[in-house]
């Protein structure tokens, strides 16, 4: 499937970039999210209309995620209170979900589809360096502390 990226899209091509992709990937992720458009005719002279606008855009989209990221580079870490088994796992785990809403209740607005965790869900207590991918050339790194606590 051709599309025409409407916006930058990480590990796939930049604004305005004609990509194959996957009919799968392009139909349930990149069209209904507005990130590209089909490559007809018709669809690449409406987007060389709007490029400008859509390079605007584009460009205020980064520099907000510059300020997030700024803001959650002053943030230390973060601390989660969980209760622990005998054997020193958790009850449950803490997922991206969690994370997303501690940071949101710190006053960083996260949704949880920004916070990557390759290794999956953390299940016992310590220290872990958690990614939040913010925009697509704007990462950060947040350290996350799993206090567990008996009883």
């Amino acid at each position: 499937m051709k599309l025409i990226l409407l916006e930058k899209v990480y590990n796939l091509g930049d604004l305005g970039d004609t990509v194959t992709v996957r009919a799968g990937f392009g139909r349930n992720f990149l069209l209904p999210r507005g990130k590209a458009v089909p490559a007809t005719a018709e669809n690449v002279e409406h987007f060389e209309a709007r490029r400008d606008e859509l390079l605007r855009q584009a460009n205020e989209k980064l520099a907000a995620a510059d300020a997030r990221r700024e803001a959650l580079d002053g943030l230390e870490v973060l601390e989660f209170h969980v209760a622990i088994s005998p054997e020193g796992r958790l009850y449950g785990s803490i997922n991206p979900h969690e994370i997303a809403g501690k940071l949101t209740e710190l006053g960083h607005a996260v949704e949880k589809s920004e916070v990557d965790m390759p290794d999956g869900p953390i299940r016992e207590p310590g220290e872990f360096v958690v990614q939040l991918n913010l925009h697509a050339d704007v990462q950060t790194d947040v350290r996350v502390h799993v206090i567990g606590e008996t009883g």
